[in-house]
């Protein structure tokens, strides 16, 4: 873990010093590697940046001279594709890239709707799959699919650890859970209503609402006079923000909010209003660390992207060490086109980058999480070290 830490290291001096955008050796074969999000529409707040971490990571292995494998020297090329948030048309981007002979391994998508349609075709057509959406847990591990990979702890491994400080952070003795009605949502609610329980937390009431609602008062005010401390929603950034809007117009509700996804951003503006808003931060956090990694990596971003960090910016890290470690994988496996082999290398393999990542035999990332909290005004984060 060492030796990769201090190459990984290396690599970055020297990105840095070749100023990010790189130059293509001249003897360098180009390795192309397929890239799938929604660029636009709804979800473009999850899969946006995520496109630009798997770019800058890219463009430092480039600026660093690539990577070897066989005796020979690789770079990466991208090869991009916009979901546009419609399952349909992710559906036709895979097929788009699957299309060109020379692509091997995918990236991308962190929503299920249009994640699952970009799969099936990936997972028919045995190239190496990274992605992030939730729904994909389903699919790694089972026959047919040992070339997926997710890239973000998988609920089963971020529950514990965000179930616990929220706890102890803010003392919730008896919640309400609130969902969108989704098999997503069912899974989220399967997985954390017990750990909840367990911890001596009620749960008398689950409710779920229709994608794409606007009003929540009516199921909202199903949850005033239940003696509830505590309201666990999910799992978009719109609909957080108008439960927690509405929550405080309709009344009589608890005004500690316990968030399964996306950001601080739906509390952000209501904090003097609230007494807690907990969320997930499923890669690390850029608002309040104090992690030199975590800070390095935001003047690279800045320096990249001419952009400033935002609320959404930590799903940029999603794929960005992935990358490094496809690298050494493929030098590992000697291969840049068995996806078979490249996966075997990435399962099990361990690296100290921005996170502290680590994939599972069955292709399942281990990665230490940071978990946002806004609490008497004020925001900040406690890790989350996943065992």
């Amino acid at each position: 873990m060492k030796k990769l830490q201090l190459r990984h290291l290396a690599i970055l001096a020297l990105a840095t010093a070749f100023g990010l955008a790189g130059t293509l050796g001249a003897r360098a074969e180009t390795v192309k590697i397929g890239l799938i999000g929604s660029l636009t529409g709804p979800h473009s707040g999850w899969d946006a940046p995520a496109s630009e971490g798997v770019h800058m990571a890219v463009n430092e292995i480039n600026a660093a001279g690539g990577f070897t494998v066989g005796g020979k020297k690789y770079t990466f090329a991208i090869a991009e594709e916009d979901a546009q948030s419609k399952p349909d048309v992710a559906a036709a981007a895979a097929q788009k890239l699957l299309s060109d002979d020379n692509i091997h391994v995918v990236f991308g998508i962190l929503t299920s709707t249009p994640g699952m349609a970009a799969a099936v075709p990936i997972g028919k057509a045995k190239v190496l799959y990274i992605g992030g959406f939730t729904s994909l847990d389903t699919l790694i591990g089972k026959p047919g699919n040992e070339l997926f990979f997710r890239a973000l702890d998988s609920d089963a491994i971020a529950a514990g650890p965000f179930v616990q400080e929220t706890i102890k952070e803010f003392g919730v003795k008896k919640i309400g859970m609130l969902l969108p009605n989704e098999d997503v949502s069912k899974s989220i609610v399967k997985t954390y209503q017990p750990l909840f329980e367990k911890a001596g937390v009620q749960v008398p009431i689950v409710e779920y609402f229709q994608p794409g609602t606007s009003d929540f008062a009516p199921v909202l005010r199903k949850f005033q006079r239940q003696g509830l401390d505590g309201l666990f929603i999910g799992y978009s950034d719109p609909d957080a923000e108008a439960i927690v809007r509405q929550s405080l117009e309709v009344g009589g509700l608890p005004t500690r909010f316990i968030y399964r996804g996306g950001s601080g951003a739906p509390a952000a503006k209501y904090a003097p209003r609230i007494d807690g808003f907990a969320w997930q931060i499923l890669t690390r956090d850029l608002d309040t660390t104090s992690d030199a990694k975590v800070k390095a990596w935001i003047d690279r971003y800045k320096a990249a992207t001419k952009k400033d960090v935002t609320a959404t910016t930590y799903w940029a890290l999603t794929f960005y060490d992935t990358l490094f470690m496809l690298s050494r994988a493929m030098e590992a496996a000697g291969s840049v086109t068995d996806a078979k082999a490249i996966a075997a290398k990435l399962k099990g393999m361990k690296y100290d980058g921005v996170r502290q990542m680590q994939l599972d035999p069955q292709g399942f990332a281990r990665t230490d999480i940071d978990i946002g909290f806004i609490k008497g005004g004020k925001t900040y984060s406690t890790p989350a070290h996943i065992q």
